[in-house]
C-alpha cells in the first residue's frame, strides 16, 4: 500500500473530471481500493471552497468526505513546521501547510503540479503518472 500526500489541484481535479476512464478517475479507484492511502491537509478544504466557486462547493465537499481519503487537521506540530519551511524554504505559508502535514504524517510523495514543492526536500513532488504507477 502506497502512501501518497495530494495537493489542493489534484483534488480539485478528481472531484471534478468528467472522463470515466480519466487517470483521476483511475486514481479515485486507487484510493477506494485502498492501493493508495490517500491524505490531504485540511488547509485543502479552505482551498477547494474557493477553486470550485458557491454553486458546487457543498456536493463536491460531501463527497470528499465519503472517500476514503484521509484529513489531517493542522496541529502545533504541523504548523511549526510549516513556520519553519515558509521562513527557511520560503514556500508559500498553505504550500508549507500542506507540506509540513506530510512530513508530519511521514509520508515520502506529494502529487502536485505545483513548482514549489520542488523547493525542499523533505517530500518528493511526483506527477498523477508516476503516482499511478507507485499505487499498483
Amino acid at each position: 500500500m502506497f502512501k501518497l500526500l495530494i495537493d489542493t489541484m489534484p483534488i480539485h481535479e478528481l472531484l471534478t473530471e468528467q472522463e470515466k476512464d480519466g487517470d483521476y478517475f483511475k486514481l479515485a479507484e486507487k484510493i477506494q481500493n485502498q492501493k493508495i492511502v490517500g491524505v490531504i491537509s485540511a488547509v485543502t478544504l479552505a482551498e477547494l471552497i474557493s477553486h470550485l466557486g458557491k454553486d458546487i462547493y457543498r456536493q463536491k465537499i460531501k463527497e470528499l468526505f465519503s472517500s476514503k481519503l484521509i484529513i489531517v487537521d493542522v496541529s502545533q506540530g504541523i504548523a511549526i513546521c510549516a513556520g519553519e519551511l515558509h521562513m527557511n524554504q520560503k514556500l508559500p505559508l498553505g504550500d508549507a501547510l500542506i507540506a509540513a502535514t506530510g512530513i508530519t504524517e511521514n509520508i515520502k510523495h506529494v502529487l502536485t503540479e505545483d513548482g514549489h514543492f520542488d523547493s525542499q526536500n523533505f517530500i518528493k513532488p511526483i506527477n498523477l503518472k508516476t503516482a499511478l504507477k507507485l499505487g499498483r
